[in-house]
């Protein structure tokens, strides 16, 4: 690439404005923002060959995701997103054309989420490395603590197919990764599916372009509540620790996409291990008694229990006692 930093930075500028009316972005050393309510802060890393693989990643889908698992934590509050802040190291070698794939990235997925890019820091590196920071307001933040024995667990949809889709990916033929690293519009990946028999391109699309999960139309009846982000078992874990309880998932209430069930079998895995212990799906975990949650699309899968642990019932086997397994950074 032949930009130096300060062009790559002008770049930027260009690309991605921040109306004056909320504070000042890009081009000082530090952003400044006019909060009305509470502030909410996160961030969130991904690493090449940690996180993504450039085999199948484009440059365009790592943009759009470096945002959306930053969003995902600030929703998990029950809070708005606002701003965003992109720290970057990537090789020489990376070209401009990729370089600007990232940046369009980024600017569709604030475009989704309502966001603006604020400011940032970029490096060289050895491998690409993007770091996020998302700054979001809410009225009252919605903590992992607050769940009780006896309360409903809920999730917010299907979840296992980033797990599916990634399994899938690792197995494609050269050609096949390519095609999907030049399509941007994941959706019009028909001709996967047409191969495959199944939603193919619903899998990769959850894996590779995430949309974080919006709590606008339930977070008023949450007691507890998280993203759903290396897996259901650890997670759920995690909060469970974070109240002193535990909990018990009804197998049979779990919902299985067909499309999931096919992935397994065409990779010879365990849907089961894509549903529970597969990360990535950013839907949100959440804890709540009140009678109106099915009515609002939440999915009910099991209820916070005295004795610690994570418990499965199953149909068969009965309650099972299970490792809380999912994605570990170390």
């Amino acid at each position: 690439m032949k930009k130096n930093e300060i062009e790559i930075i002008e770049e930027i500028r260009k690309r991605f404005s921040f109306p004056k009316s909320l504070g000042i972005g890009i081009g000082d050393d530090s952003a400044f923002l006019k909060f009305k309510k509470p502030a909410l802060l996160t961030t969130d890393l991904m690493i090449e060959n940690v996180h993504f693989d450039l085999n199948y990643f484009s440059f365009y889908h790592l943009g759009f995701k470096i945002v959306s698992v930053n969003v995902s934590d600030i929703y998990a509050m029950g809070g708005k997103f606002l701003a965003f802040l992109l720290s970057l190291g990537i090789p020489q070698s990376i070209s401009e054309e990729q370089l600007n794939d990232l940046f369009d990235g980024i600017r569709e997925a604030l475009k989704y989420y309502k966001g603006h890019l604020i400011g940032g820091d970029i490096s060289k590196s050895e491998k690409v490395i993007l770091s996020g920071f998302a700054i979001g307001e809410c009225d009252k933040p919605l903590l992992r603590i607050g769940a009780e024995v006896g309360d409903n667990i809920f999730i917010t949809a299907p979840i296992g197919l980033s797990s599916a889709g990634l399994s899938l990916l690792r197995g494609f033929t050269e050609g096949e990764k390519r095609q999907i690293k030049e399509t941007r519009d994941l959706s019009k990946l028909r001709q996967l599916d047409e191969k495959f028999g199944f939603s193919v391109r619903r899998l990769i699309q959850r894996h590779l372009m995430p949309t974080a999960r919006d709590p606008h139309k339930f977070k008023k009846i949450a007691k507890a509540m998280m993203d759903i982000s290396d897996g259901l078992l650890i997670d759920l874990y995690r909060l469970c620790e974070e109240n002193g309880v535990g909990a018990e998932i009804y197998l049979e209430r779990i919902p299985i996409l067909t499309a999931v069930l096919k992935a397994a079998e065409y990779t010879n895995s365990d849907p089961w291990r894509f549903i529970l212990s597969g990360g990535e799906d950013y839907e949100l975990l959440v804890i709540s008694k009140d009678e109106r949650a099915e009515d609002l699309g939440l999915i009910p899968i099991g209820r916070i229990i005295e004795k610690k642990g994570i418990y499965l019932n199953d149909p068969e086997k009965g309650i099972i006692p299970v490792k809380p397994e999912g994605w570990l950074h170390f």
